[in-house]
């Protein structure tokens, strides 16, 4: 019923099976991996504290990196 030849190949196909299911897992992690490392690198370099100019009401970069166009804005 069963032959040496049978058990052989369906062995090779369960083996092929679970290192295929193996590398795509592998792939999957190393791909979310790099898209936590690419959305933290993004996030930290756009952050900053932005106040309220009291004379134009623009919001402005804390520490007055950027002036908005009015030539009385204090920042």
């Amino acid at each position: 019923m069963f032959g040496f030849g049978k058990i052989l190949v369906l062995a090779v196909i369960i083996a092929v099976v679970w290192y295929g299911f193996k590398v795509v897992g592998r792939l999957q992690a190393k791909r979310q991996e790099e898209l936590k490392n690419a959305g933290r690198e993004g996030n930290s370099k756009d952050a900053g504290d932005m106040v309220k100019c009291p004379q134009c009401a623009a919001f402005v970069v804390a520490g007055g990196a950027a002036k908005c166009s009015k030539s009385e804005c204090p920042y």
